[in-house]
């Protein structure tokens, strides 16, 4: 009897033996992520890896694009490291949730008054837990698809966070230099007023207006500058930058004019086909109706273990035998328990109906914005600053005749600028905005208020 019990922890203790291989998964997910996004994702490395680091420093030599910012990003971000290393945690509760459960072994020693020992000893086996693994690796098996899905939204929202972030530059470096011409203007019309006035020919009071036009036109300036700093900052945490590193310079400027947004057509469907919230919600809900089950299980069939026992007296004689031990269930039947998950199950299968409601509304008005926007950055560029540019050479031809002075025309020149500024931050806008479609489209929910890099809190502990 001993030596069969030997042999059942042996073979218990073998095929506890796991190793954990989860290049297929990340594969699977970087071609999910690659899939929806359109970027080339790469798995990063989980050490610093030189040939990442000469990858990196070609790809800054050259003025930065949006796709080598991507790619960049994904391969230098630590956090996004952090992402793939989870994507082992995950993989590793669902192998956990397979193992059969450890064998007990304890020793009672007892010192009699007439001397001598008396020693008993068993090795049980938990035998309630060969019936209930197959539900517990379902519901791992369920937990695992809600945790990739997870996985594949966060890396969907960083490579659109970049993407939005490496906009942003553009619209501040365009906005900078925007600034700058209209400190020129600025300082030209101070130049022109300070000669009128020593001339005799302006008031103190024209002086002083002008004046304060330059120094509104610095201090304009002066803000366009740290925003387009505060940009490239932005952009570089998430590219994992510092150093050296930091001195790119960017590709592209908002003159190459706003891309057409998403196709809108059936982008309610399209949205909650695609949502990874939605389709780990599901797995969620479907973990929840396993744990019911098990709940169940448990709640008919109490923890019960066999194995074998034995006893050596003081005498020097042994015995062995059959070893049972169970749990009664008299004071938690575990109604308790089963009514929790099902009122739990109950509760998310109504957050699940009024989930898909919000990405359905999400979608109306992330297409409708996108539109929206794109045609007044298409009206802004192709009617507005056409009009603004036609009223400016008619203002230097009267200027010419002499029918106004130079200031008139400074002030068009003004307002041109002040027109060409509006454009920027419509055309950023328009821009961002087709990108929020396109991260929905592809199943991630964009907004401020859903980190991408933080899990989500981890439920209890499966019994």
């Amino acid at each position: 009897m001993m030596r069969t019990g030997l042999v059942a922890a042996a073979v218990l203790l073998a095929t506890a033996c796991t190793s954990l291989d989860t290049a297929d998964d990340r594969r699977e997910l970087a071609d999910l992520v690659q899939q929806r996004t359109g970027a080339a994702v790469a798995e990063a490395p989980t050490d610093l890896d030189p040939a990442v680091a000469d990858a990196v420093a070609d790809l800054l030599l050259r003025p930065l694009t949006e796709a080598a910012a991507v790619c960049i990003a994904l391969l230098h971000n630590q956090r996004v490291r952090a992402l793939w290393a989870r994507l082992g945690v995950a993989r590793g509760d669902l192998v956990q949730a397979g193992l059969l459960r450890n064998p007990r072994f304890d020793v009672d020693v007892r010192f009699l008054e007439t001397g001598g020992t008396s020693l008993e000893y068993g090795l049980a086996q938990p035998v309630v837990d060969l019936f209930v693994r197959p539900l517990r690796e379902r519901l791992a098996e369920h937990e695992f698809a809600g945790a990739r899905l997870w996985l594949a939204d966060a890396l969907t929202r960083f490579v659109f966070d970049v993407r939005r972030a490496w906009v942003d530059v553009q619209a501040a470096t365009a906005t900078a230099a925007l600034q700058r011409q209209a400190l020129q203007v600025a300082e030209a019309a101070h130049e022109l007023q300070l000669a009128l006035h020593a001339a005799g020919n302006a008031t103190d009071r024209e002086l002083a207006e002008v004046r304060v036009g330059e120094t509104r036109a610095r201090l304009d300036l002066a803000a366009a500058e740290l925003a387009e700093r505060q940009a490239r900052e932005v952009l570089q945490a998430l590219l994992g930058l510092w150093g050296t590193h930091t001195e790119w310079s960017l590709a592209g400027t908002l003159l190459d004019g706003v891309p057409s947004p998403p196709d809108g057509a059936q982008v309610e469907a399209r949205a909650v086909a695609a949502s990874f919230e939605l389709q780990a919600h599901r797995a969620g809900l479907d973990a929840l109706a396993q744990q019911a089950g098990l709940d169940s299980w448990r709640g008919w069939f109490p923890d019960l273990a066999l194995g074998v026992s034995g006893v050596r007296q003081a005498g020097g004689r042994t015995g062995h035998g059959p070893r049972i031990a169970g749990e009664l269930p008299l004071f938690d039947a575990g109604g308790t328990r089963r009514a929790r998950t099902e009122a739990g199950l109950r509760a998310g299968l109504h957050d699940h109906t009024q989930l898909a409601v919000e990405v359905r509304a999400e979608a109306r008005l992330r297409r409708d914005r996108a539109e929206a926007l794109a045609a007044m950055a298409a009206f802004q560029r192709d009617e507005h600053l056409p009009a603004r540019a036609a009223a400016l050479r008619t203002a230097l031809q009267h200027y010419n005749a002499m029918q106004i002075g130079a200031f008139e025309v400074l002030r068009e020149r003004r307002q041109q600028l002040a027109d060409e500024a509006e454009r920027i931050d419509t055309e950023r806008a328009a821009r961002c905005a087709a990108l929020d479609l396109a991260q929905l489209l592809a199943g991630s929910r964009p907004g401020p208020d859903r980190d991408a890099m933080t899990p989500p809190s981890a439920s209890e502990d499966r019994p």
